[in-house]
């Protein structure tokens, strides 16, 4: 739809995670990769790729996307620069100085045409990135494949062929200005989170559509509030990469503050009913962009289409005017953009082209697009003298009764015309022989031809007929040609103007996503943070966007925390600065995890440019978010939970920096009660030591040990805090017996009262009693083994019964026949001890 090609800048070291990250951010439909691909990147691939055969465990459902493979000689890097290099992207800007060789050299040599154009290629893309590029090469070898055998039979016809899978752009998205956010995270923080469609048909059917909805996520939860499908377009791209341009951030917060001014409420709602009026305004030029159907003679663009388009230069004009009227915008980029680059003569010009050339009422009476009288000259003609025609048909009737014997004018139903067959003469059908009940039969200087057949009457052609063609032509035809023709003419009109109207789709995506973030502020009661390059984190009355509204009451938390200072970013590197670090201990459920996103959260959600769920928040600039929280298993892989747990640790120290935020939840729990201990208390130690470069961490344990024994300790760069609770042992209710407060407060907390929180949770509590007992003797250091082999009093009374029953089943001579046999049930009472004996 948008005929542009997108490069990724190469990665580093980017590995299957930015493999990963990126299929969430794009959803593709399909991919291409060398057939000597790594084994890894092709099992990654190939869990969600569609499969065509249906013995492989499918079930009956559709993949994410086709996964092709194809020679690895399609990526050749010199390959795609020369291929890129082909691609039309429109006149160039002229060169100033003009250079002309001596000679002719060779086609690469200076200044020669293709240097030309590797010169103008280059101010667009980076071609360092030598995998990116040699990728996009495999993707416009593909667009040549596809482009030839889309349409084997329109061969000859160059033109046509040449206008499906064009590229009219080329880009480059760059990691500059960018936070960089995992899959992982993209994940666990629910930034996405997608699940399967509710409708099974719709999950395993063909259609091209989504095959998943998303779920409650941050994502989600905005996208909701914007209005049109451009501003939903754009506020996606907004949260899949956030930037950490301050100026463009502040941009969006002065944007976002001017829409919730008290005296612009009226003139935001206005807005948001005008962007619901818009349609996609690509999905719009393309269809006039097709035209005219010549095959079928009819005008494939749909009434509704024309509609549409008239509508977004209406609400072009509507929108400037409503852009203007906003008090406190003035200098703001978008509103500025808008106000400046929204030329409403233009769009005036192009709604009343449609008006004067459209009858949108009769169109719809018709159920076809009908042109008005005056939109063309010639075409009226051509109207005026099918109503003389079709006036003069009941007298043509007339005339071919006088013609005929009086006894076969009962057969003769009306003379017509139509389109390509000219008049015609309908007679009614004899049902035995299914020809004309009367044909010309008698007439023998007129001959009467047969022109087709309906499922009732036969239609003739005489001598009139034929001389009424050759007199007034081919009308029908005529005026449905000339219907096409002030379509197209339509059609060139308003593409003359589509530079201007995709320019200002564009702007209203973006308004419409501002409104849209505006919305969510004063939706959820959120605030503009300040940004600032210091590198500190401090959040006050900080709220998770997502759990608060889920729970009847949210209790709001604090953070502070401040990253390493690097060289030159402080004078005083100690003055006013806080804790890198922040571990958090306690019972379970008690909100450690929470909190640990929200504050992620709020450092993402500021980063996009939106307001945050806090009382008032200072963001330094942050350039990863890294979590180490949710571990995702699947069987489609060998690891272990614990082998992903150290995966995702690993790659936040390899690739954290001082303005990375490091989340770490319970990490080293799929291990021993001793590795995991030792590798947590280890791996935040490293963090801590690396001095000036020393990134923010929040991190969550119940390895009570690593403080026990000094080997996590409080200080000015780390700080330890616990989630407050009250336990009431007296009460009867188990889940009265705890009650979270979820307020933060300083300190350790060696509880953990996961027992209670069975309990609460419903275990039985035999099982609840069993896992006290064993607690205890935890606690007082016994040895397990000795302990649990002793036997309680009351086991060892069942026991010396059990072994008297025994006794006496052994001791009873049980009879075999005679009059005993009768009451033989009271005496294995007897010995059961059911009854005395």
């Amino acid at each position: 739809m948008d005929e542009s090609l997108v490069l990724e800048e190469d990665i580093p070291m980017g590995g299957l995670e930015a493999v990963n990250t990126l299929l969430l951010q794009v959803q593709p439909t399909s991919i291409i990769i060398p057939n000597r691909a790594p084994g890894d990147l092709i099992e990654l691939l190939e869990r969600d790729a569609h499969r065509f055969d249906d013995n492989e465990g499918s079930n009956g459902q559709q993949g994410a996307y086709i996964l092709r493979h194809t020679v690895s000689v399609q990526f050749d890097y010199e390959a795609a620069k020369e291929a890129l290099t082909r691609v039309d992207l429109g006149p160039s800007e002229p060169d100033p100085i003009q250079v002309v060789p001596a000679e002719e050299g060779p086609a690469q040599s200076f200044l020669s045409p293709l240097h030309n154009k590797l010169m103008r290629l280059s101010e667009i893309i980076n071609l360092d990135s030598r995998l990116a590029v040699g990728c996009a090469g495999a993707v416009l070898n593909d667009l040549d494949r596809r482009r030839v055998t889309e349409d084997p039979s329109s061969d000859d016809e160059e033109e046509e062929k040449g206008a499906v899978f064009q590229v009219k752009s080329i880009e480059m998205n760059t990691c500059k200005d960018t936070l960089l956010i995992s899959a992982d995270a993209l994940i666990s923080l629910h930034i996405l989170r997608s699940e399967p469609h509710p409708n099974p048909q719709a999950r395993s059917s063909g259609m091209s559509g989504p095959r998943a909805k998303e779920a409650l996520s941050v994502t989600g939860l905005l996208l909701a509030l914007a209005s049109s499908a451009q501003g939903k377009k754009r506020l996606r791209q907004m949260l899949l990469r956030p930037t950490t341009h301050i100026a463009l951030l502040n941009e969006r917060h002065k944007s976002i503050e001017a829409l919730l001014r008290a005296d612009n409420c009226e003139i935001a709602k206005t807005m948001r009913k005008l962007l619901r009026k818009l349609k996609n305004t690509k999905t719009l030029l393309l269809h006039v962009r097709m035209g005219v159907d010549r095959i079928r003679g009819q005008l494939s663009v749909r009434v509704g289409d024309w509609k549409a388009v008239l509508r977004f230069a209406m609400v072009a004009t509507q929108l400037k005017q409503a852009t203007r009227a906003l008090r406190g915008a003035s200098g703001i980029g978008i509103f500025s953009r808008i106000s400046d680059e929204i030329e409403v003569n233009r769009f005036f010009h192009i709604g009343d082209t449609i008006i004067r050339t459209i009858d949108f009422q009769l169109s719809k009476e018709n159920s076809r697009t009908e042109i008005l009288p005056g939109a063309s000259e010639y075409l009226d003609e051509l109207r005026r003298e099918f109503t003389d025609v079709c006036q003069m048909l009941p007298e043509l009737k007339e005339a071919v009764i006088r013609q005929i014997p009086p006894e076969a004018a009962q057969y003769i139903r009306h003379c017509t015309i139509m389109p390509d067959l000219g008049f015609l003469i309908a007679v009614d059908m004899d049902p035995e022989t299914g020809e004309g009940i009367y044909r010309g039969q008698d007439l023998h200087e007129d001959e009467w031809m047969v022109s087709f057949f309906s499922r009732d009457a036969v239609y003739y052609k005489n001598q009139l007929m034929l001389e009424l063609d050759s007199q007034y032509g081919d009308l029908p035809s005529r005026i449905t040609n000339e219907e096409i023709k002030v379509m197209m003419g339509l059609a060139a009109s308003v593409l003359e103007h589509e530079d201007a109207i995709l320019s200002a789709s564009k702007l209203f995506g973006e308004l419409d996503s501002m409104l849209a973030l505006a919305l969510a502020a004063e939706k959820y009661n959120w605030v503009a943070p300040t940004m600032t390059c210091s590198n500190i984190l401090d959040i006050v009355g900080g709220r998770h966007p997502l759990q608060e509204l889920l729970v009847p009451s949210f209790v709001p938390n604090d953070c502070t925390l401040a990253g390493g200072y690097g060289r030159g970013v402080w004078d005083d590197p100690n003055e006013g600065r806080g804790p890198s670090m922040m571990i958090l201990t306690g019972p379970n459920s008690s909100g450690k995890s929470v909190y640990m996103r929200q504050v992620a959260l709020i450092v993402y959600l500021a980063h996009t440019g939106s307001y945050v769920p806090a009382t008032r928040a200072t963001i330094g600039v942050t350039d990863r978010i890294l979590t180490r929280i949710s571990t995702r298993e699947t069987v489609a892989t060998d690891e272990s939970a614990f082998l992903v747990d150290l995966k995702q640790a690993g790659f936040a120290m390899n690739f954290g920096t001082r303005r990375s935020l490091f989340v770490i939840d319970e990490f080293g729990k799929g291990t021993s009660s001793e590795s995991g201990p030792a590798l947590f208390g280890a791996y935040l130690t490293f963090l801590l030591q690396l001095g000036s470069e020393k990134p923010k961490v929040l991190a969550g344990t119940h390895f009570h040990e690593l403080f026990e024994h000094g080997i996590l300790q409080e200080s000015k760069d780390l700080a330890i805090a616990h989630f407050d609770t009250h336990v009431d042992m007296e009460a009867e209710d188990p889940a009265d017996k705890v009650t979270f407060l979820y307020r933060l407060v300083p300190g350790v907390s060696t509880q953990s009262l996961g027992i209670l929180c069975a309990a609460a949770h419903g275990m039985p509590a035999d099982m609840v009693r069993r896992a006290e007992e064993i607690m205890a003797l935890l606690e007082a250091g016994e040895d397990l083994a000795v302990a649990l082999a002793e036997v309680s009093e009351e086991e060892k009374r069942r026991l010396e019964e059990a072994e008297l029953v025994a006794r006496r089943f052994l001791a009873w001579d049980i009879p075999t026949e005679g009059p005993e046999l009768e009451n033989i049930r009271e005496q294995l009472e007897v010995v059961l001890g059911i009854r005395g004996g």
